[in-house]
């Protein structure tokens, strides 16, 4: 340990502290400590709500999704299934169909999404997981309704429904003397009710592929294909390899770009957060400039006699910068240390609830490795910076001599 390192170790260590500089380094650790255990618990906690979000995503959403460059349909023969199935990674595949249309069962009208899936489409996604009420079948003529979308057509499962009305815009001119060739119409039963989130179950119901295909006048055609992949299997990779045999004609999206809004929202949700807490963090590190030029006070002195010796000016700021930089470090430290013992606490116990009505009974947190060095690197930043601009203040006494 050189001169400069050991001093400023003695001058953190030294006992015989006046009372000022002891209460202002504790004030300053205390800071730090507190700005950094925030921080890190609040990214945890945002790393907990993208987790849960990104749950119920998962229910609804494939892994992979491949929709038209141009246009909304395109020819189902264009993908073939088995040439999909052979790319490695991937799973299932499906073919679906989605369009608004007009719902209406006894006196009650809603405008709804329809989507029309085929026989494989239970194995690309877990919305089997989040049927509550009946069985839905791809492969017969019924309907899956979202539980909100059934509240609002007041479809009740305690006696067999009726048939649901469906309408879609029909296609070319219609006839100024038949009024409903505007439209195309046909009858379904609804079979079965889902709730995954408000989202989806207040805007979608389900139909086999070939009755969404006749009610919206679109034979042999589709608008996406939605992929599963293996347990195991890269995204990314497949992905990539997807773009490259289809990119000419499609985008290849994966879970997160299918809900790209929802992601990117609060991923800036996220980002002002972090910059909102650092500048508060940054906030307590500046209280170290105090507690150094109070010692400098204390210390002035000393801080002659070790010039006096020949301890240059730089040698002398560099014995505060250093002591700011312990500061840093253990308000750092504890911090850290605190945050990842509350949100392990958090995760394990639940001791934060949100109350009754939410998907969770507690406040979801997730410790992510990246977090910790993130707020490291933030601490050191701001900590440097105030430490170094502390250290600016140690007197030039080569110039207070030439002056007396």
């Amino acid at each position: 340990m050189n001169a400069v390192a050991f001093i400023a170790k003695r001058y953190l260590s030294a006992k015989r502290l006046r009372g000022q500089v002891h209460n202002i380094q504790r004030i300053s650790i205390a800071g730090v400590a507190v700005g950094s255990m925030a921080l890190l618990t609040v990214l945890s906690a945002f790393n907990g709500l993208e987790d849960l979000i990104r749950s119920f995503y998962t229910q609804f959403d494939s892994d992979l999704k491949m929709l038209p460059l141009e246009g909304k349909f395109f020819s189902d023969s264009l993908v073939s299934k088995p040439a999909l199935l052979d790319i490695d990674g991937i799973e299932s595949a499906s073919f679906v169909l989605e369009e608004k249309a007009f719902f209406r069962y006894g006196e009650k009208e809603v405008v709804a999404r329809l989507k029309g899936v085929d026989s494989d489409f239970l194995s690309v996604n877990k919305i089997e997981e989040g049927i509550r009420i009946g069985n839905f079948d791809p492969t017969r003529e019924q309907m899956l309704l979202g539980i909100g979308l059934a509240y609002k057509l007041e479809v009740y499962f305690s006696e067999e429904p009726q048939a649901i009305q469906l309408y879609v815009p029909s296609k070319g001119i219609p006839s100024a003397s038949n009024w409903t060739s505007a439209y195309k119409t046909r009858r379904i039963f609804p079979k079965a009710v889902f709730s995954i989130q408000p989202e989806f179950d207040n805007a979608f119901a389900f139909v086999p592929l070939e009755f969404a295909q006749d009610l919206n006048e679109q034979p042999n055609r589709i608008t996406a294909v939605e992929i599963a992949l293996h347990t195991n299997a890269n995204s990314t990779a497949v992905q990539k390899e997807l773009t490259s045999v289809y990119g000419g004609s499609f985008q290849i999206l994966n879970r997160d770009q299918q809900q790209s809004t929802v992601f990117n929202v609060l991923k800036s949700e996220g980002l002002m957060t972090y910059l909102i807490l650092a500048l508060t963090l940054g906030i307590a590190c500046f209280t170290i400039l105090g507690a150094l030029a109070i010692s400098m006070v204390e210390k002035r002195q000393n801080l002659f006699t070790l010039w006096s010796i020949g301890m240059n000016r730089k040698s002398l700021q560099r014995i505060f910068f250093i002591r700011g930089l312990q500061l840093t470090a253990i308000g750092g430290i504890i911090g850290i240390s605190g945050g990842i013992l509350l949100v392990y606490l958090q995760s394990q116990y639940g001791f934060v609830q949100l109350g009754q009505g939410y998907a969770v009974d507690s406040y979801p947190v997730r410790l992510a490795v990246m977090d910790v060095f993130l707020v490291l690197f933030t601490l050191l930043a701001l900590g440097g910076a105030s430490s170094w601009w502390g250290s600016r203040s140690v007197p030039d006494f080569a110039q207070t001599a030439v002056k007396n």
